[in-house]
């Protein structure tokens, strides 16, 4: 991304279970519109679960991407004018990306005269980060993440991570530049060295990108410390 284009930011939020279209939707009429919905467990004891005010340890995840401005401002809302409007028992946190498909971030960009010159070269757009490893996150339709892995892992990759997900994103984005993205998503988790990251990206987002079968949406964000336990 150019020195003009604001950062992204990847928000994600763990809610009870069956709460995460719910959001989704209310997120969407705050601003950020673009979002995977995954299941997940939880492991506190039911005391706990009890203090912090869940029903059930399954959860909803939900991953959304948006402006870094538009969701800090919605975190802010969230804390203050806008709490009493959510239902929903769970936590809300963001990050900063480091690096996403530059065909992906100019939707972000559309509305605001920023669209990257060289989107339809399918690059990985990059922001510098200092950290020794990254999380890459890529979603894709049903069936390719065996493919996606094969590709990482001739690029350096050790392994990764696979979780179901579902495509909870307003029908507008649901279509862009010709393509129309499927609901049944399944999403990669790959943690890798920093050194190892754009090289990874690239090949991941050239033979499985948002323009292809697999309809890839790639993208990262910075690890300050990893703990590999044995």
């Amino acid at each position: 991304m150019t020195a003009k284009q604001e950062p992204l930011k990847l928000m994600v939020t763990i809610a009870e279970r069956h709460q995460g279209a719910v959001l989704a939707d209310f997120y969407t009429n705050q601003g950020v519109f673009w979002h995977y919905q995954c299941c997940g467990f939880g492991t506190a004891s039911s005391d706990l679960l009890d203090v912090l005010g869940f029903g059930s340890p399954e959860r909803d995840i939900l991953l959304s991407l948006g402006t870094s401005s538009c969701i800090t401002r919605l975190l802010y809302d969230l804390n203050t004018e806008l709490r009493a409007q959510v239902e929903a028992k769970g936590i809300v946190f963001d990050i900063l990306l480091t690096g996403i498909n530059q065909l992906v971030a100019s939707v972000f960009y559309e509305n605001k005269g920023e669209i990257p010159e060289d989107t339809a070269k399918g690059e990985i757009a990059m922001t510098g980060y200092g950290g020794s490893h990254s999380l890459i996150l890529v979603a894709v339709n049903q069936g390719h993440t065996d493919d996606v892995m094969d590709t990482a892992k001739k690029a350096g990759a050790r392994g990764g991570t696979i979780l179901k997900a579902r495509w909870l994103g307003t029908e507008e984005s649901k279509h862009f530049f010709g393509f129309t993205l499927q609901n049944e998503k399944e999403v990669v988790i790959i943690v890798v060295p920093a050194q190892n990251r754009n090289l990874i990206m690239e090949e991941i987002n050239k033979a499985h990108g948002i323009s292809s079968e697999a309809q890839g949406m790639i993208c990262s964000v910075g690890i300050d410390q990893v703990v590999r336990l044995t």
